[in-house]
């Protein structure tokens, strides 16, 4: 450039490099306040702290059993709660015995065993043995349940029956 000082002739190669660094650190601090402002766009896993807290998180209200042998401690041990890509609670319990129960809204049909039955009062249940774990997959109010626990086969049943939402417990 004839007649401009060198020191002039980069300033509009500044400036828009100002502007640029400026617009790619707002967007950089709107990507990390987003989740603080608006927690539902996180899609987890969360660890919670207690049964209380899965709604907020998951949209529904878990089922859980009403009847928990001794055998399986005194509470959950973990209660995890996922978003996306459905949401989604695993409660696990551990004791003595375990008892895994995850609630999954939409999605595919979990794995299901081609030994698996019915169970004798829900026939859209699907119950099988792997081992010395039992199984059940049960479609239930557009929910997914699947249930996994080492506990006696009279005692499953009977957690099962007394599968119950959370709020009603209280």
């Amino acid at each position: 450039m004839v007649g401009v000082r060198p020191e002039h002739a980069l300033r509009p190669v500044l400036v828009f490099a100002g502007i640029l660094a400026g617009v790619l650190l707002a967007l950089r601090l709107l990507h990390l306040a987003l989740p603080l402002l608006y927690p539902p766009v996180l899609a987890g896993p969360f660890s919670l702290n207690e049964l209380a807290e899965v709604e907020r998180y998951t949209g529904f209200e878990p089922l859980v059993p009403f009847y928990r042998p001794e055998v399986l401690g005194s509470g959950p041990v973990t209660i995890t709660a996922r978003r996306r890509p459905q949401p989604q609670v695993v409660v696990f319990w551990q004791g003595r015995r375990f008892l895994y129960l995850s609630e999954r809204r939409g999605g595919p049909e979990p794995r299901v065993s081609p030994d698996a039955r019915p169970l004798p009062a829900h026939p859209e249940s699907q119950w099988w043995r792997e081992g010395r774990t039992h199984r059940v997959v049960w479609p239930i109010d557009g929910l997914w349940i699947e249930i996994r626990t080492d506990l006696p086969e009279q005692d499953l049943h009977r957690l099962v029956e007394t599968l119950r939402p959370y709020g009603e417990l209280l």
